[in-house]
């Protein structure tokens, strides 16, 4: 799928692929068969990726960068299954789903922001859906330098993410499941790196 679209972007894919662990771990939380959105979803690495471990999942990947999304449906494995939409998560139309990922993607929103689209996505799912969130958690104050410093790498030195201009903003837990105590749904919180902030909070629907 990315092997003739440049150097570069292959090497990114190459690398990206190794550091997820083509994904296992997200594999291993979003059902095998269903309604899955994936939002801030890039080039469609893990789309992809969690359509080839199980094709009965209907994925659909989101991202506000148009080349990248061009990018993601002109591959060679693109079928009825998996599409991706150019969209900005606060205008986006959402559906209902079985499952909604935002990876690496709350940080380039305005608290704001960030609350309005955690509480769209719960919003949109069935009831016993669940919504996946990783990103990185300031209040892990020692280890978020590290998770700022890959941002910096990713936004500023090798620019494959763009920013709005308005900076980036970390989530906080507190902010996360405070959200989850006002819609009345479970929230578990998921803390397996030991150099930078990220975390996984998983919430379910009923």
């Amino acid at each position: 799928n990315f092997i003739y679209k440049g150097p570069i972007l292959e090497w990114y894919m190459r690398v990206k692929l190794r550091l997820e662990n083509n994904y296992v771990f997200f594999h291993n939380l979003v059902p095998r068969s269903g309604k899955i959105l994936d939002l801030g979803c890039g080039y469609g690495f893990m789309p992809y990726m969690l359509h080839f471990a199980a094709n009965g999942r209907d994925i659909t990947g989101v991202d506000y960068d148009e080349q990248k999304i061009a990018t993601a449906n002109h591959s060679f494995s693109k079928n009825e299954h998996i599409r991706f939409i150019h969209s900005d998560l606060l205008s986006f139309d959402f559906e209902t789903y079985d499952c909604i990922i935002m990876s690496d993607v709350l940080h380039y929103l305005q608290e704001d922001e960030q609350k309005k689209v955690v509480e769209k996505c719960i919003d949109s799912l069935h009831t016993g859906g669940i919504l996946i969130i990783r990103d990185g958690n300031k209040d892990l104050e020692k280890r978020h330098k590290g998770t700022k410093l890959t941002e910096l790498f990713s936004t500023r030195i090798f620019a494959f993410n763009k920013t709005s201009g308005k900076g980036l903003n970390f989530i906080s837990a507190s902010l996360i499941k405070g959200i989850a105590s006002e819609k009345n749904v479970e929230c578990v919180e998921m803390d397996n790196t030991k150099f930078t902030s990220n975390v996984v909070f998983i919430i379910k629907k009923g």
